[in-house]
């Protein structure tokens, strides 16, 4: 077998082996689902589309000063200024909504399967993808990565909507351990900016540190939690409207039922 062939291999292994870890958590999760103390529901674990983190609503749960600013949204933002879209047919028929946090593994996880998939169909119109970028394992962890990198992220699609969605893919490829706020530091988003060719720009750089668009990301965990019923867990892929669930299958069955599940929603819309 070819040096790539062999690292191909490994890659595959990688991917079940978290699906199976997934499967684990999920177990877990729905033995502990909730639980009452003095009369007082307290959340430990939900999830919404078979797979994520969750934790319970509390909207002052944030940290950043930047946060409590004035809600602005980034440039050529939809669906009222909380999504950045993405696809070549902003006319297509089929939505892919996906709702996501650039500290959350399980997310980093679901975009090694599905980013590709539907990278590649939006690019060739058949779909349009629309992003809400949360602040998740800040409220669960503490700190303020999520919503440090995701005010990063809405700077990104100042530039322009291709360096966005170049910045979201350099985040989760560079993504810290679930514990390490490393992304709570400007400089070392700005860093990561680098490597996407023309964003590093002083615009860039000053909407960064000013944590512009934090105001924009809590809006976006606040309109995951109300359709959430307040128990909010991530990822969540929706193909137009309906959840796509994701499962301890191995990674190669999930991209294949994600394939298949946006092909038949294509076909459906005509």
């Amino acid at each position: 077998m070819s040096p790539q062939g062999k690292d191909d291999k490994r890659s595959a292994k990688g991917r079940e082996r978290a699906a199976a870890a997934y499967a684990a958590e999920q177990a877990k999760a729905r033995r502990k689902r909730q639980f009452l103390i003095g009369g007082i529901v307290v959340l430990v674990i939900a999830v919404a589309v078979g797979i994520g983190i969750a934790v319970q609503h509390n909207s002052s749960q944030n940290s950043s000063a930047a946060a409590n600013g004035p809600l602005v949204f980034p440039t050529g933002t939809v669906a009222n200024g909380l999504a950045v879209p993405y696809g070549t047919d902003q006319n297509a028929k089929v939505t892919l909504t996906v709702y996501e946090d650039f500290r959350c593994p399980f997310c980093k996880e679901a975009e090694s399967m599905f980013g590709p998939i539907y990278t590649a169909q939006a690019k060739a119109g058949k779909i349009k993808v629309q992003f809400h970028i949360v602040n998740l394992i800040d409220r669960n962890d503490g700190g303020t990565g999520s919503i440090e990198s995701g005010s990063a992220a809405g700077c990104a699609q100042d530039v322009g909507n291709e360096k966005f969605k170049g910045y979201h893919d350099v985040l989760f490829a560079n993504q810290p351990p679930e514990t390490d706020d490393a992304y709570a530091s400007a400089d070392t988003l700005i860093s990561l900016a680098k490597q996407v060719s023309g964003l590093d720009t002083s615009a860039f750089q000053t909407c960064v540190k000013s944590g512009k668009y934090q105001p924009w990301v809590v809006k976006n965990y606040d309109a995951l939690s109300s359709a959430e019923g307040g128990n909010v867990s991530t990822p969540d892929y929706l193909i137009n409207g309906q959840p796509f669930e994701l499962t301890s299958q191995p990674a190669a069955t999930q991209e294949k039922n994600f394939t298949a599940a946006l092909d038949r929603a294509v076909a459906a819309a005509g």
